[in-house]
């Protein structure tokens, strides 16, 4: 299977992305809301290359599991999407200029607003293509990043509601801190003011057009579901980093369980893989890499990957970072250079030349036994960032391929 990779798309470094763990962890967090009614709307966010997974892929993915939405970042990823023949509605998440509005809508893609230019540029291109744009308004609440204070925002949202080519579908916010702290004061504050505005947005909507639905209301991201599945996500649900199989943060396992919310099990989806190019003795003494960084303590036996910073690899593992050969860990020694790391395999007798090795995720043992795992948590630990990091920055050159299947 690996070595047709290889041919294929010429490379020796390789992402495999698990279905099953994709469709377990968007089942498993929309079925964690306790909400009453009906159940809510779920988006799977797929900016940022789905966090690194392929937007591709993951999005096929996602669509086969039930998923309502897909959630982008760029007018870009709308385009690849519809190239690629999915038809699942798409939520733009972040600004579009009010050059890109007709496009979008075009597009049939429901997007952010809290600019009364892009507004107006979205009933314009509406009122032409005879359509009906969809619109989320953005409401501040605490991050200062996007959106409007709720005054303002009720003001754009009547007007928007006196537009019968604009459609105010939904009302949003995010939280600043709700994955970096287990006090959680900040964000129920955020909270209370979002609902005080979705109040008085509704009440306005309503009362220049009673017939329109109430707008949706959203504030949910992974860490918010998790926590407060009952409060957070009645009409729509956001996945981010835990569609992945990721966990927000250390903060946010910990407050669920301080919280008693049961028991949920994510599954990472992603294993990066390579290929162990060349295998050399390196005596006691001799340097490794580039600005002579490692010197051999003992004879050795070091592995040449073919992958570097340019595929992602971040420098900063040069003489930190880990691999797997046969499910056991080796050191990377030296710089990490473009195209290039050496790993000690001296404590791994079972590495050869083609020999396969895990970058990022689970390897089995060689000969039976537990094996090991290399998490994106762990990398980010070594190099001083977040696991959202790790995974979005590598690069979309490498070929993403999907194992196993959705399930029913």
């Amino acid at each position: 299977m690996s070595a047709a990779i290889d041919l294929v798309d010429g490379t020796l470094s390789w992402l495999e992305i698990d279905a099953a763990a994709l469709a377990h962890n968007v089942r498993a967090l929309a079925s964690a809301v306790r909400a009453e009614g009906p159940p809510p709307l779920t988006c799977a966010m797929v900016k940022g290359n789905a966090y690194g997974h392929g937007l591709i892929e993951s999005s096929r993915v996602f669509a086969a599991a039930g998923v309502d939405w897909l959630g982008v970042g760029e007018l870009a990823e709308v385009r690849r999407l519809r190239r690629a023949g999915l038809a699942t509605p798409l939520y733009c998440v972040n600004y579009l200029a009010a050059d890109q509005v007709a496009e979008a809508v075009g597009s049939d893609v429901r997007f952010v607003i809290y600019d009364p230019d892009v507004v107006a540029a979205a009933a314009a291109a509406a009122r032409t293509q005879g359509r009906v744009a969809r619109l989320h308004l953005k409401v501040e609440t605490g991050t200062h990043r996007q959106g409007l204070d709720a005054p303002a925002a009720a003001v754009l949202a009547a007007r928007i509601a006196a537009d019968p080519h604009l459609h105010l579908e939904g009302i949003a916010t995010h939280f600043a801190d709700v994955e970096d702290t287990t006090d959680h004061r900040f964000a129920h504050d955020q909270l209370r003011r979002f609902e005080a505005a979705v109040s008085s947005i509704r009440v306005a909507v309503a009362a220049l057009n009673p017939a329109a639905p109430a707008p949706l209301a959203h504030a949910s991201n992974t860490a918010a579901v998790l926590l407060w599945p009952d409060r957070v996500g009645a009409d729509l649900i956001r996945f981010g980093i835990g569609a992945y199989g990721m966990w927000p943060s250390a903060e946010t396992y910990v407050s669920r369980a301080h919280l008693d919310q049961g028991q949920l099990e994510l599954w990472p989806a992603l294993t990066w893989k390579t290929r162990i190019a060349q295998i050399r003795d390196v005596p006691t003494g001799a340097w490794v890499g580039y600005g002579r960084t490692f010197e051999a303590s003992r004879d050795s036996r070091i592995a040449v990957l073919p992958v570097g910073y340019y595929d992602g690899y971040d420098r900063g593992l040069s003489n930190t970072g880990q691999v797997l050969v046969g499910g056991k860990r080796a050191p990377v020694v030296g710089r990490v250079s473009m195209n290039m790391i050496a790993v000690d395999v001296t404590d791994s007798p079972h590495a050869h030349v083609g020999a396969e090795v895990v970058l990022l995720g689970r390897q089995a043992a060689q000969h039976g036994g537990p094996g090991d795992e290399i998490s994106a948590r762990r990398m980010a630990s070594w190099l001083g960032t977040i696991h959202y990091e790790v995974t979005t920055r590598i690069h979309e050159r490498l070929p993403r391929r999907v194992v196993g299947t959705v399930g029913p």
